[in-house]
């Protein structure tokens, strides 16, 4: 099994079913990576874009 060495950030899956919790890398500023979930194959893009993170306001 892989071990990511460089800083990690953790991300929690947001499907009902699953809520696992899975590390990531942490990426330069201004980037972003779309990753999966390891436990129900959830597609995500972080760090979240800031126009996103307002939506739910």
């Amino acid at each position: 099994m892989a071990r990511l060495v460089r800083p990690t950030w953790a991300i929690r899956c947001t499907q009902s079913g699953c809520k696992q919790l899975f590390e990531v890398a942490v990426l330069e500023d201004g980037k972003q990576q779309e990753v999966v979930c390891p436990a129900c194959g959830e597609h995500y893009v972080y760090p979240i874009p800031k126009e996103a993170e307002g939506e739910n306001n």
